[in-house]
């Protein structure tokens, strides 16, 4: 039988592989910190919290991120179009290229 410490730590570092694994089903993820409510420490739980938050917030974003650079970097029309309208959104101050197609 696993003690609520090993069961935390095991909880840890499945977020951690899924993190790594970029597997973002924020559903199951819910359904697992439910599950865990009441039954772990408020520190322990507030730790799976936290881990969750920093799994989709930032590395969420990351491959978000990387996927629409890598179909700019293709080419893809409506991705640059999506990536210029962000970047205007976040006021990223990069130059505005204007392209002119004279055909």
């Amino acid at each position: 039988m696993r003690t609520k410490t090993e069961s935390i730590a095991g909880l840890l570092e499945a977020i951690e592989r899924a993190k790594q694994q970029k597997d973002f089903n924020i559903l199951k993820d819910l359904k697992e910190l439910r599950g865990k409510f009441g039954k772990v420490q408020k520190r322990d739980y507030l730790a799976l919290l936290d881990k969750l938050m920093e799994k989709y917030s930032t590395d969420e974003a990351a491959v978000i991120h990387a996927a629409l650079l890598k179909k700019c970097q293709a080419g893809d029309m409506d991705a640059i179009r999506l990536w210029t309208e962000l970047q205007k959104e976040s006021g990223s101050g990069a130059a505005e290229v204007n392209i002119v197609d004279s055909i």
